[in-house]
């Protein structure tokens, strides 16, 4: 009797002891390996303990085949809403989740092949109410794909305060990469140059691989596409490597080795190849072999990509290029950010996990585009400075260049004006002399043969003057005889001496000749003719005004005319290579030249040319 009755005491003491066990709130977890269990027979293994109790937290399931059973015992019944069963990671494809206090009774159907608005609580995390005391199944299905799964409760407030304070750090992070983008946009609509682009897709790609990886994407961006939803982690994990490796290529100016530019080459097209793959990549055939070597594929994509361009940037580093240092570092940066994100979340590291589990790639991405961007800086007040050298450097070769025009072509006018002076006329006043003596010797007695040397004689000498003023005209060799006021009067008096026009000159200042100005002068004299010249040539006018005023600052010419003035486009203001002749002498000295027309016709052109201080001092004698 005794024996049975306690054989019955330690039956029913081991069934009690089993029931509690179940009983026991937390955690339990079951691969289902086939992908065939129903919620019922889980629901029956669950009684059965072939779940297995597991704390919560984290636990990277790594690539899988199977689909995952989680169960949770809410041991009390709870206000509505107080208590919320978080299940991530945030890309899970499919979740089907269940109260399970005698059947299973389905309450949401949610997961990244659903839309967002599908989700239970509208937050960037699974969250699942649990109010009724009991037993809650969750069929996790993340099959061919690699899994990070984690659970844990929250009571409602703090799991939507939780989400409110990562929602705007995440914020603030893409308020910064915002800016740096916008300063991006500025430095390409400044420079034009493919460098800044390359740069703005990389940034902007780049941050969304962070949004979409921490579920912002889905949240905000396309919360309406689930079919891309499990595909943006992967396309935005490739993409920014395109625009990467393009931009830093440009950005440290080349690469020098033809193998390495293939291996480049190759590596952008392998990578554009695994983007265009996954979007042909169908729900079905996550189950081929299609789907199987993507898997394996995308991995390889950045390996790759991080092998190539540290050693491009090692290699750079190492031979002093500045730029790629900048991007080395940027790199580094990232990478350690990354590296720091994985230890966290998988709990090697515990002093400030939780920050760096949630934001170290943020954090890292942000810390590599600001360095970046301090390169871009670098790169572009560089690049500046050499532009300003440059451009100082081809003025003054210009100047260079326009003081050995000008100094040519004085030597050629006054060539030419001592050709005209000694050699013409020499000959033309020789020829003069010949046909007075013969007039007065020979034909004395006859007075039509006399009077036809008289005006032979006459029209020689009226060559000869006109020689005379040609030269001068060339090569105003009389400036430091007569004054450049006098030389001026005689130039102008060579154009009005044909009578097609009449000029009025007006000259102010230029009392004595300074020695020190003698350059100026030149130059002051070659501008007048060459403007009279046009005047006579181009404008048909029949008036003009001359007036040349000299300033302690500056000399002023202003060549006044009633003529035809400008017509047609404003290119048309330099009828020739005399205006252009001009202008070089004009830019020679720093100048400025003016063209207004005239009501109702002609034509105004003011030129202002500085004096420098170095002439003043040169002629004052300080």
């Amino acid at each position: 009797m005794h024996c049975p009755r306690f054989l019955l005491t330690i039956i029913f003491f081991a069934v009690a002891s089993s029931l509690a066990a179940q009983e026991k709130d937390g955690f339990f977890l079951y691969e289902d390996s086939s992908r065939q269990l129903s919620p019922g027979a889980a629901l029956q293994l669950f009684r059965d303990g072939k779940f297995n109790a597991t704390p919560a937290g984290d636990n990277n399931k790594g690539f899988t085949r199977s689909v995952f059973w989680l169960a949770y015992m809410n041991p009390v019944d709870r206000p509505a809403d107080s208590l919320l069963l978080s299940i991530g990671h945030n890309h899970i494809n499919r979740i089907h989740f269940y109260y399970a206090d005698s059947l299973p009774v389905l309450q949401w159907i949610t997961g990244d092949h659903y839309p967002f608005a599908q989700r239970p609580i509208l937050a960037t995390g699974f969250y699942f109410p649990v109010q009724r005391k009991g037993l809650y199944l969750a069929k996790i299905d993340k099959a061919n794909e690699s899994l990070q799964l984690s659970f844990r409760t929250y009571a409602k407030t703090a799991a939507l305060a939780m989400e409110t304070r990562d929602k705007t750090t995440m914020a603030v992070f893409t308020g910064m990469l915002l800016l740096l983008v916008i300063f991006g946009l500025y430095l390409f609509i400044i420079e034009k140059e493919r460098l800044y682009l390359y740069y703005i897709l990389f940034i902007s790609t780049g941050w969304l691989w962070v949004l979409s990886n921490a579920g912002y994407g889905f949240e905000y961006l396309w919360p309406d596409a689930p079919w891309f939803a499990s595909k943006a982690r992967p396309v935005f994990t490739l993409v920014p490597l395109i625009f990467s490796m393009l931009f830093l290529v440009h950005y440290i100016g080349g690469v020098k080795l033809r193998k390495i530019r293939i291996a480049i080459r190759i590596l952008i097209s392998l990578i554009a190849g695994s983007v265009v793959l996954i979007f042909f990549v169908t729900e079905k055939m996550h189950d081929t072999d299609v789907w199987l070597f993507l898997q394996y594929l995308i991995p390889l994509n950045p390996l790759f990509y991080i092998v190539i361009s540290f050693g491009v940037l090692i290699v750079a580093s190492w031979q002093g290029n500045r730029f790629a240092m900048f991007y080395l570092a940027a790199n580094i940066v990232l990478l350690l950010s990354a590296v720091l994100q994985i230890s966290f979340s998988f709990g090697s590291i515990n002093r400030f996990g939780h920050f760096f589990s949630k934001y170290g790639l943020a954090v890292g991405y942000v810390a590599e585009a600001i360095i970046i961007t301090a390169g871009l800086v670098y790169r572009f007040n560089r690049y500046r400075l050499d532009k300003e050298k440059l451009l100082v450097e081809m003025n003054r070769r210009q100047h260079e260049n326009t003081r050995i025009l000008m100094d040519v072509q004085e030597a050629e006018r006054n060539h030419i004006a001592n050709q005209l002076h000694d050699v013409a006329g020499s000959l033309l006043s020789a020829a003069k002399l010949n046909l007075s003596s013969l007039r007065e010797k020979e034909w004395s007695n006859n007075r039509s043969t006399s009077l036809q040397l008289e005006k032979t004689e006459e029209a020689v000498g009226l060559v000869s003057d006109m020689v005379r003023n040609l030269s001068h005209a060339l090569s105003p060799v009389m400036l430091a005889q007569v004054g450049f006021k006098t030389a001026l009067e005689k130039v102008v008096s060579i154009f009005n001496v044909s009578d097609q026009i009449n000029i009025h000159l007006v000259v102010i200042g230029f009392e004595e000749y300074k020695p020190a100005f003698n350059n100026y002068y030149t130059a002051l004299y070659g501008i007048v003719y060459e403007l009279l010249n046009n005047i006579v040539k181009h404008s048909r006018a029949k008036n003009a005004l001359l007036q040349v005023m000299e300033y302690d600052d500056m000399f002023t010419i202003l060549a006044e005319d009633d003529g035809i003035g400008l017509t047609g486009n404003a290119t048309e203001k330099k009828p020739g290579l005399g205006m252009a002749g001009i202008e070089s002498k004009i830019n020679y000295f720093s100048g400025s030249i003016a063209f207004d027309k005239v009501t109702p016709s002609g034509l105004i052109i003011t030129i202002e040319i500085p004096i420098s201080n170095d002439a003043v001092q040169d002629n004052t004698g300080r």
